[in-house]
């Protein structure tokens, strides 16, 4: 068994676009109000410009992963990739919204939004974790 769902770019990005294009607002306000009109555009240039510097730096695909090795994903513009090999997960809680994976070894919590994902698509990827985790889960403990 295996799933690659593409998440869209908007999904990846609204948050981000949204975030900067409100604190390019609030700057260019604060600054308008104390300096004039000038340094609030000039305020707004050089968050756009640090901006499409975060965008360059970070813009890539963004999917999750599933396969016989392990899970993998890239949900947004500001993640980095995230590879679970099968045979560390102890637990998976499959959630409304999210998937729990329980680590063996620390005990940590890695969650994954399915908010980027379609009803169908996240039934699918639901499907594929849950056969893995089984296979793994009865494995021997020795190895």
């Amino acid at each position: 068994m295996h799933t690659y769902v593409q998440i869209p770019r908007w999904k990846g990005e609204f948050a981000i676009f949204l975030v900067y294009g409100l604190l390019v607002f609030a700057v260019s306000m604060i600054n308008r109000a104390q300096f004039g009109p000038t340094v609030g555009w000039i305020s707004m240039g050089v968050l756009l410009l640090l901006f499409l510097y975060l965008y360059r730096r970070f813009s890539g695909n963004y999917f999750v992963s599933a396969d016989e090795k392990g899970i993998s994903w890239r949900q947004n513009i500001m993640s980095q990739m995230v590879f679970i090999p099968w045979n560390y997960v102890e637990k998976v809680d499959f959630l409304l919204f999210e998937l729990n994976f329980v680590i063996k070894e620390s005990g940590q919590v890695v969650s994954f939004a399915t908010s980027g994902l379609s009803e169908e698509e996240t039934t699918a990827l639901k499907k594929v974790v849950a056969h893995y985790t089984r296979t793994y889960s009865t494995s021997d403990l020795s190895a």
